[in-house]
């Protein structure tokens, strides 16, 4: 897959004068979320979506030089930068996650039994946005840089992912894709059983009472209503899914906290907490 920035590079040094003002006007969009330059992603979804239609529109694509081949190419990279951003601007209270783009994330490592023989395999899938540590040579690899980090685009061989969450994105979610993504997160957290895995789309061409019916609704979130060309920002569904994404670092990264109650009240004391499964 290509990234953005590879097609406003392709744009500008191509010969065609109407994708080189394409690339500067997609510079602009991504400006409006970009937090590398201290913009708020959070704020930036209105922007993006607005680009997201405007894309769409026929007059544009013949204006701009661009078939509708490269248009679906070309919307998918600008939704998965805008939400690259969102997640490293999610990430702010814990710099020592870094953020990955389409590189493998492992499934877990599983015993597989074959011909009496026991052999440890790990199968893995190519991730459109992973949250987690580096690994290199088997030990977690922090970075020195300060925050907020470029994301990593690949890895090198010695290198892996340990993730915390896992991101699918779809401009245009199906049924099929849904259940697609549903097979592999199930896989996903049986080998990483902290890791959330989550799918965003922008718009649907799906019945939404199976994602309900699948109960997979506290890990699937689209950001837009409406058809292609003329996609309405859903906020709530983009605060839906920071408070779902957010909670859960919270929950892993921070130390648990336990809080004792005075000997006037009836609460949970520390004592109580340590039970003592032999006496029942």
């Amino acid at each position: 897959m290509k990234f953005l920035y590879q097609y406003i590079n392709d744009f500008r040094a191509g010969d065609s004068e109407a994708q080189k003002l394409l690339a500067d006007i997609l510079e602009q969009t991504q400006l409006s979320y970009n937090i590398f330059v201290n913009a708020n992603a959070i704020d930036g979804l209105d922007i993006f979506v607005e680009r997201y239609n405007w894309l769409g529109n026929s007059a544009n694509k013949q204006m701009y030089d661009f078939n509708q081949n490269l248009l679906r190419n070309l919307t998918a990279a600008l939704m998965q930068d805008y939400l690259i951003n969102l997640v490293i601007q999610l990430c702010q209270s814990y710099p020592k996650l870094d953020v990955f783009t389409e590189v493998r994330i492992p499934f877990g490592t599983y015993p597989i039994w074959e011909s009496g023989e026991v052999y440890f395999k790990t199968p893995s899938e190519r991730s459109d946005i992973a949250v987690g540590y580096l690994i290199e040579q088997g030990k977690i690899k922090l970075s020195d840089d300060p925050y907020p980090r470029q994301p990593f685009y690949k890895l090198k061989k010695t290198q892996t992912v340990l993730p915390l969450a896992t991101i699918n994105s779809k401009i245009r979610i199906s049924q099929s894709e849904f259940f697609d993504w549903l097979g592999r997160g199930q896989l996903m957290n049986r080998g990483n059983p902290h890791c959330l895995s989550v799918q965003i789309a922008l718009r649907k061409e799906m019945d939404l009472t199976i994602v309900e019916a699948s109960q997979a609704n506290k890990k699937f979130f689209l950001l837009g209503d409406g058809g292609e060309k003329n996609v309405i920002p859903n906020r709530a569904e983009l605060q839906r899914f920071i408070q779902a994404f957010t909670e859960h670092l919270t929950e892993r990264m921070d130390k648990p906290t336990v809080k004792l109650a005075s000997q006037k009240d009836n609460s949970v004391t520390e004592r109580q907490l340590e039970i003592d499964f032999e006496s029942e």
